[in-house]
């Protein structure tokens, strides 16, 4: 058995427990299938799956390697023998074996109870939804703490109770897209369809296989995490491959392109796909660390035109923007050909602008030592809305292409203001990063 599992269970899993969960959640059961029909047996073991293992748990597992940093047991744990895989299977499963132990007796009453109203087949699928829910909640938690940690943040009661809100807002998106109900199971109890990249299959398995192989990607992410944080190194070849995925993922709902036919299949594939590279640009580059020494390096390595190990070390935000600048590349083309050029202009605007976001980012970490990624969000807020409201107020209209990326007169104008803003926030964080190790605030 794997070493650390062994020592949370024997550490969780007391008589004492164990008798006092089961005696709890028993006589929970009992008292809804005594009541007037307001409360069912398996409305409670949902609600309370949902208490144990997605809330609870994913407190338990955000405290699995923050608590041993405050406790100053992480660094012996480092040390050990045992490799970033046991150590986050141990970490990940042995912190919530308890919250486990009441979720299977949940699922024991879910089960019957989807049996008795729905059948084998959609009982089984809702067992897959729920165990992939708690799954996915505790694993998001274990991975904001690992990234933290790794950042070397504070590892407070707040903090803590960040990183829990981050895996229950996951298990949220999984709920909210399932969309069960009262009354029934959501899209396992109904014969319903979905089409993607043009093939109309089963909305529930589909829904199913996405949240397994979500599932496996988030795992995937706490592994590459504990790596980094056992001082490993990991290659770009697997954020790479979960990008194409996220990518291809997205392209495939073309069916959600809204109505008017403006822009063709084609079109709306790229525009899904370059927002989805943009989005996980933004997420990354806030999440990662952004030091100052690594971006020298990767500067000198470009400019002795070593691009096999310059790329081979790219930050994943960087290699997200890549890929988002590339499909917006493409899809700029395919408006130019369509003769659609205000669409062109407004997509090269909007890729200025993404441009120089990331550089605000990029600039305020090296500005400010700790923090400066709030202040970065602070910088985004004051420029996506509070300027150009103060504008629109002063009755000039115009000067909002100076923040947004809004249709302009000449059509050139929005992108080049876009463009030269990028170029003036690269320029001031390129001279930062240039610098050598300075007092910073």
């Amino acid at each position: 058995m794997n070493p650390e599992f062994e020592r949370n269970v024997w550490l969780e899993l007391t008589p004492l427990r164990l008798i006092a969960m089961s005696v709890v959640l028993a006589l929970a059961f009992f008292a809804a299938a005594l009541s007037d029909g307001w409360v069912t047996p398996g409305a409670t073991a949902r609600v309370g799956f949902a208490l144990i293992v997605v809330v609870w748990g994913t407190g338990n597992a955000a405290r699995a390697v923050i608590g041993e940093i405050r406790e100053r047991t992480w660094d012996f744990q480092r040390l050990g023998a045992l490799g970033a895989g046991p150590m986050m299977w141990g970490k990940l499963f042995g912190a919530t074996v308890f919250n486990w132990f009441g979720g299977v007796l949940c699922l024991a009453v879910i089960a019957a109870d989807a049996v008795h109203y729905y059948g084998i087949g959609p009982a089984a699928e809702e067992i897959a939804y729920w165990i992939a829910m708690g799954v996915i909640a505790e694993a998001v938690s274990l991975f904001v703490s690992l990234i933290a940690a790794r950042r070397r943040q504070s590892r407070t009661g707040f903090e803590i109770l960040l990183y829990q809100a981050i895996g229950i807002a996951a298990a949220l998106v999984v709920w909210l897209v399932a969309d069960p109900s009262g009354t029934t199971i959501g899209i396992f109890a109904r014969d319903e369809t979905t089409t993607w990249w043009g093939l109309t299959v089963s909305k529930s398995g589909f829904y199913l296989t996405s949240l397994a192989v979500f599932t496996a990607w988030v795992l995937t992410g706490c592994y590459r995490q504990m790596r980094l944080e056992l001082k490993l190194v990991n290659g770009p070849f697997v954020w790479l491959a979960f990008l194409a995925f996220m990518v291809l993922y997205a392209a495939g709902f073309q069916d959600f392109a809204p109505p008017g036919g403006r822009f063709d299949a084609t079109m709306w594939r790229l525009m899904l796909a370059a927002i989805v590279a943009a989005d996980l640009a933004y997420v990354t580059v806030f999440l990662e660390p952004k030091n100052r020494v690594q971006l020298r390096w990767l500067a000198g390595e470009f400019g002795k035109f070593r691009l096999g190990s310059a790329l081979a070390h790219l930050p994943c935000w960087m290699m997200s923007y890549l890929a988002a600048a590339v499909l917006a590349a493409v899809l700029i083309g395919r408006f130019a050909v369509a003769g659609m050029a205000p669409q062109a202009a407004g997509t090269v605007a909007i890729l200025g602008f993404f441009t120089r976001d990331l550089a605000i980012v990029v600039l305020m970490s090296t500005v400010i030592r700790r923090g400066g990624d709030l202040m970065a969000i602070a910088v985004l807020f004051v420029l996506y809305a509070l300027l150009p409201s103060i504008v629109l107020g002063l009755h000039y209209t115009a000067g909002r292409a100076l923040f947004l990326p809004l249709p302009t007169e000449p059509i050139w104008l929005g992108p080049a203001l876009a463009w030269l803003e990028a170029l003036a926030v690269w320029t001031a964080a390129a001279m930062r990063i240039a610098l050598g190790e300075k007092k910073q605030n």
